[in-house]
């Protein structure tokens, strides 16, 4: 019975199982991470003759996707330096993440379903197969509609209370003075 059962599941796990197009999943995170810059560049815009940004192209390793090549920005404001650094998009709870790390802290910037408003994980203990083919079916759903959402930048608090704010050009300018002045 056990080895039946076995067969049976692992028979199933490959049908079921999902490819994933990692070299067009990293193209899509280095557009994003691009779009990100537009967005910060657009806000920093009218204090381009006070401040100073580079880029640099930097390597990301993630496991399914290997080495690949991103840019990363440092922004000189006053003496203060500021990087934004791509993490990755094998991220949990988000689709990619870039940090901003200034002389006082730094800030998370995730990758995110643009009506999340925090990190979605959860457990559950299922003690038979119609509850497991119910949960199954809702995480497939769910599962489904997250891929479907459009995904937009959002930054993140600090665990453990995860909270997601909207990316905006007043939110911004606060966080950025959060990791230059503290």
């Amino acid at each position: 019975m056990g080895k039946e059962k076995f067969e049976e599941f692992i028979n199933q796990s490959e049908t079921q199982e999902e490819k994933i197009d990692w070299e067009k999943r990293k193209q899509w995170f280095i557009e994003k991470v691009n779009e990100f810059y537009k967005v910060i560049d657009s806000y920093l815009e009218p204090y381009k003759d006070k401040i100073k940004i580079n880029a640099i192209e930097t390597v990301i390793y993630e496991d399914e996707l290997g080495s690949y090549k991103v840019k990363k920005r440092i922004l000189n404001v006053k003496g203060h330096k500021v990087e934004f650094t791509p993490i990755g998009t094998i991220i949990i709870g988000a689709w990619g993440r870039i940090d901003m790390e200034g002389p006082n802290g730094k800030v998370k910037f995730v990758l995110v379903p643009e009506y999340s408003e925090a990190p979605k994980i959860e457990g559950k203990i299922l003690l038979n197969d119609k509850d497991i083919k119910k949960w199954e079916e809702k995480q497939k759903k769910e599962a489904e509609e997250i891929k479907k959402a459009k995904k937009v930048w959002k930054i993140a608090t600090p665990p453990p209370n995860i909270r997601y704010f909207d990316l905006d050009e007043d939110i911004f300018f606060d966080k950025l003075m959060e990791v230059i002045d503290g």
